[in-house]
């Protein structure tokens, strides 16, 4: 069940994360139109105060200018005068002042405007924004044919003050539809899924059934072939029966145990310390004969006291894979390197590569080794028999135990790496 539900949760984050890119980028464009619009209204405002020499001659507002004008202001009233805080100040082209209207907002005095005036002036720019006093002015400096300068300060705090409010706004709504979604799409997941997991159980089912309907002619087979040879004494027949049942017979047991892959690492229950140290070490000695038989040699580095809190089996079964199909696809009198490294010092995540020579590893296509059934031209030697399982079980069980199974090739040496 294991791959059900990390199926499940990729299905709960995928579409998480396409609610959250739709809520983030609809929200966006609101705020952004919403933020040029405003600064199009202050421009607007600001280009139509200068052009009637820093006062507003008549009580409607201008025309809209911008990406998203209508034509028309909804602030169109009697009142837009009257609404509008903002002062000019006139001065010549060596800055004496020559007029200072405050007529628009009631706080601020001449010598105030005059300062305000001053600050914009510095700051070098034609137009522009700055904040002062936890307020935002907006201002336009222009200069007639006598050099004389006008400038506008448009008092803006209300405008920011709503863009500010949009923003925040929209954060929180779109927070609660992306916690809103998240909860609907869990309840919906399960349902969309139950077809799968149906069939996924359905597999696992029929392949138990089958496994033990098979077993049992496998079993007669191997009985038959053993008598003959008791008769008849050994040929090359029997031998091979034998051969062919033995390699049928595993295959219906990692099968079997392919199916039931996902419970062993979902049972809490058989999870206890497990000293991958000394499994690790049980494995590697346990190959040694064979690797020797076959005139291969094995190299081991392995560090102390390497414990986690696992399934033993599913440690030893993944280890087991590995040095299996490193000493069977070793090159001819090759070696096999193994190295357990702590990625930790509580030891408490470690490092498995097993490695062998491969000089014939050169243009592979290493994405596809953990496909289930998937096997390379090298497997299809009868010497080197396989059934392009092992491998998928083993980054089951690597997954089982939240950890990462990769493969890579260099120099002549292919490299499985489990990191947990």
């Amino acid at each position: 069940m294991q791959m059900i539900h990390r199926l499940r949760r990729n299905f709960i984050l995928l579409a998480s994360a396409a609610v959250f890119l739709l809520v983030f980028i609809v929200l966006l464009l609101v705020n952004v139109s919403n933020y040029v619009q405003t600064m199009d209204d202050i421009d607007s405002d600001l280009h139509y105060i200068a052009s009637h020499g820093g006062v507003i001659p008549v009580k409607t507002a201008p025309a809209e200018r911008g990406w998203f004008s209508t034509g028309e202001r909804g602030n169109n009233t009697d009142e837009f005068s009257y609404q509008t805080r903002f002062f000019s100040v006139l001065a010549d082209k060596e800055g004496n002042i020559k007029n200072v209207n405050t007529k628009n907002t009631a706080s601020f005095s001449d010598v105030e405007a005059v300062e305000y005036a001053r600050t914009s002036v510095s700051s070098g720019n034609a137009e522009g924004i700055f904040e002062k006093d936890k307020a935002f002015y907006a201002y336009l400096i222009t200069t007639d044919e006598k050099e004389n300068r006008l400038i506008v300060i448009m008092d803006c705090t209300r405008e920011f003050a709503f863009i500010h409010a949009l923003w925040r706004f929209s954060g929180i709504l779109g927070f609660f539809c992306i916690i809103v979604y998240i909860a609907v799409f869990a309840v919906l997941s399960k349902w969309v899924m139950r077809p799968f997991v149906d069939n996924m159980e359905s597999q696992k089912r029929f392949i138990t059934n089958a496994g033990h309907e098979l077993k049992t002619p496998i079993a007669i087979i191997s009985a038959n072939a053993e008598a003959i040879e008791m008769i008849n004494g050994k040929n090359q027949w029997t031998e091979s029966i034998l051969k062919q049942v033995k390699r049928q017979t595993d295959l219906i047991n990692r099968l079997v145990a392919l199916s039931r892959i996902g419970e062993y690492g979902s049972d809490e229950a058989q999870k206890r310390e497990v000293d991958v140290t000394e499994t690790v070490r049980t494995v590697i000695d346990s190959f040694r004969p064979v690797a020797e038989e076959q005139q291969k040699n094995i190299q081991s580095t392995v560090d102390k006291n390497i414990k986690v809190f696992a399934i033993q089996r599913s440690i030893y079964e993944l280890t087991n894979i590995l040095v299996d199909n490193a000493v069977k696809y070793c090159d001819d009198k090759g070696t096999i390197y193994i190295s357990l490294k702590a990625k930790k010092k509580r030891k408490k995540n470690f490092a498995l590569t097993v490695a062998n020579d491969f000089t014939a590893g050169k243009g592979v296509d290493y994405s596809r080794f953990f496909e289930r059934f998937y096997r390379g031209d090298e497997s299809h030697n009868s010497e080197k028999s396989g059934f392009g399982i092992g491998l998928s079980m083993a980054e089951e069980f690597a997954r089982s135990m939240k950890g990462v199974l990769t493969v890579t090739w260099r120099d002549g040496v292919i490299f499985f790496t489990v990191t947990v």
